[in-house]
């Protein structure tokens, strides 16, 4: 039976008045009502409530030792509310339709107020009409369930039983929504990392191809192999999934101690790839990109690579093996090992070119024509060591009867691998002579007089992890998980940036017609500010800022994940078209969601993942009260489906396998 609680009492523009009337209800803010008018519901969210004993503070104690007269006393409670939603059935051409709206009008005074509880059929009933009326703007079979309706506020896990209905889902069409940027705000313990769990968990256990996921991880929560925890969960939802059978999971574990690949796999959804990056898939734009170079720099640094790749052009293959060169240059551009190349030839080359003296000599001779001293080669050396996390290590050399020092590159401390030539001292002489080869008028170096034996080296090139392949995972519609965790944040940050700017610039060159083809991708990424602050989005160079600003355009959408949405630079703010918007104190972030129609006193008081969804892609154009189910709030049915699934598919393999002997005895 509905809960009676009151009537409604008074008017206001900005708010309803109840009186409450029911002895064993008492007003929590955030809590949603109902009146019933004619053939329609309107719907009141508490949003403050007062509450007084009528009668003057003397006449409650007449004597020092009486007992304050309460027990005969009525008392007067009211409930300050918001005019929430409308809900009406209309009939149609096709029979009858939920409309849900934002009232007009607020209902008739005196009319009777009930409370929304879960456990009440008429209350279950109006959940569900409010789940059927707030729906996507377009028609999509692609909409999935990312969220629970609710009618208040639940601190404790008991009364999660009164307040949630699992069965009233808010649906979203990820793949138009996800494009358009999300952004998830809440105080640190709210519960966003578990939020965008379970939205990444809905979207597989319910979702269509055609979008992938990026998670940069971190803080190493998404890319935990716990049995129970959210990469099994969402493993078994892509299982059970048949629309996306051809999806996976592809998880990253960036390690700088790792040169050499260790894979897992678990599964048939999900593999673990440990490791190292190779630098050889850094390049030159990349490079510039990270270090915010200005037009002149990067031009500078152009001509340097250009001509150290024209040496390797002009090598004749007596001096080096091909297989050498494509280590360095590769279909007619320069990798990262070129790039990690350069500090070496500043130390081992050219510094033998008369820097100091009236003439100069080689490759020196070379740079300096194009308006490069030494000084700015020192800048660049510097500048690619620093970027790239390499160190030089001085190694010694027997020449003519005393020793000689040499420079290798050391990358113990870098996540990028250079080539095994660039640090064994043996192999890189072989390299210096073959370029020096093709230097016209060089001097004559020390090291070339040195006699070297047998380069012996495993392989040529170290780092299992490409960022080409990171990119072709998302561009075949896969989830990708790339943990950061275990590198310095710098050594982080150009990891994520070149993935990003290859994804980016790679879309906006075959433009808006052909990137529509390639699946949607949303960039999960925590602490937004550390990239999206008014100082970081000055940099021109910033592709988070950019993809915020032109990436709906070509279908890359970011899910920025913030305990301070007000620290994020005002126009990228206003670009986000969707906000979840979870506990928080902070008055600043209140002040902005209460512009956008959420109930600020209400924020506060949220417990973990209850918060207020607003979006322009529903048909409700207001921020409606949700409970954002993490993974472990999915994983009991996923696992109970997934048992099915596989259950199936064995007695399918054993009944074949019983027919084929079958079909054997009959030929026999």
């Amino acid at each position: 039976m509905a809960d009676h609680v009151g009537y409604v009492h008074s008017w206001a523009t900005d708010y309803i008045g109840v009186l409450i009337t029911s002895r064993e209800y008492t007003p929590g803010i955030g809590d949603i009502l109902y009146v019933k008018v004619d053939d329609r519901y309107v719907l009141l969210q508490v949003i403050g409530y007062e509450g007084e004993v009528p009668v003057a503070p003397s006449s409650i104690v007449k004597e020092p030792l009486s007992k304050p007269p309460l027990y005969s006393l009525e008392k007067t409670m009211h409930a300050r509310t918001s005019l929430f939603f409308e809900i009406r059935r209309l009939r149609t051409s096709g029979g009858e339709e939920v409309v849900v709206t934002k009232p007009y009008q607020p209902p008739p005074l005196d009319e009777k107020v009930f409370l929304v509880k879960k456990g009440d059929p008429e209350s279950e009933e109006i959940m569900k009409l409010l789940s059927e009326g707030i729906k996507p703007l377009a028609s999509s079979p692609s909409a999935v369930p990312v969220a629970w309706l609710r009618s208040g506020v639940a601190p404790v896990e008991l009364l999660k039983k009164e307040k949630y209905f699992p069965e009233a889902s808010l649906n979203i069409d990820l793949q138009r929504s996800l494009p358009k940027h999300v952004l998830v705000a809440g105080q640190t313990g709210s519960g966003k990392t578990t939020c965008v769990m379970g939205l990444i968990t809905h979207w597989a256990w319910r979702g269509e191809p055609g979008l992938s996921w990026l998670v940069i991880d971190r803080h190493g929560e998404y890319s935990d192999d716990n049995p129970t925890g959210f990469l099994d969960t969402l493993r078994k939802a892509l299982r059970i999934n048949e629309e996306l059978d051809k999806v996976g999971v592809q998880v990253y574990i960036l390690d700088r101690n790792r040169s050499r690949e260790e894979t897992k796999k678990i599964g048939k959804k999900l593999q673990f790839l440990i490791g190292s990056v190779d630098i050889g898939s850094i390049s030159l734009e990349d490079l510039s990109n990270i270090a915010n170079l200005s037009e002149d720099r990067i031009n500078e640094l152009d001509e340097i690579v250009r001509t150290v790749t024209g040496l390797f052009k002009a090598i004749d293959e007596s001096k080096l093996e091909s297989e050498w060169v494509s280590v360095f240059v590769r279909n007619g551009a320069a990798t990262g090992n070129l790039l990690a190349l350069i500090p070496l030839l500043v130390d081992n080359v050219i510094r033998y070119e008369g820097i100091r003296e009236s003439s100069k000599r080689g490759l020196y001779k070379m740079l300096l024509d194009l308006g490069i001293d030494i000084r700015k080669l020192r800048i660049y050396r510097r500048l690619i060591l620093s970027v790239l996390g390499l160190e030089i290590k001085t190694d010694y050399i027997a020449m003519r009867g005393s020793m000689q020092s040499i420079s290798v590159i050391n990358d113990s401390g870098s996540v990028f691998k250079v080539s095994p030539i660039l640090k064994e001292k043996t192999c890189l002489l072989k390299l210096l002579k073959a370029l020096a080869s093709a230097i016209p008028s060089r001097p004559v170096y020390p090291w070339l007089s040195v006699e070297i034996g047998q380069c012996s080296i495993p392989r040529l090139v170290e780092g299992p992890i490409s960022i080409d392949n990171i990119v072709n995972e998302l561009n075949n519609g896969n989830t990708v998980i790339v943990d950061v965790s275990k590198i310095p944040v710098s050594q982080g940050d150009v990891v994520i940036t070149c993935i990003l700017r290859r994804l980016f610039e790679h879309r906006m060159s075959i433009g808006v017609e052909k990137a529509s083809a390639l699946p949607r991708i949303a960039i999960v990424s925590e602490e937004a500010p550390l990239y999206l602050s008014p100082e970081k989005v000055s940099n021109p160079y910033n592709v988070f800022a950019r993809i915020a600003r032109e990436g709906r355009k070509f279908g890359i959408g970011l899910v920025a994940i913030t305990q301070l949405a007000t620290q994020i630079e005002r126009q990228i703010l206003a670009n986000f078209n969707t906000v979840i918007a979870l506990r928080t104190k902070y008055v600043s972030d209140i002040n902005y969601f209460k512009n956008i129609g959420v109930p600020g006193e209400a924020l506060p008081t949220l417990s973990d993942r209850e918060g207020y969804l607003y979006t322009p892609d529903l048909s409700v154009k207001e921020p409606i009260p949700v409970y954002f189910p993490a993974y472990f709030d999915l994983s009991d049915r996923i696992a109970e489906e997934y048992e099915k699934v596989v259950s199936a598919e064995s007695m399918a393999v054993s009944t074949g396998r019983k027919l084929a002997v079958l079909a054997r005895s009959d030929e026999e």
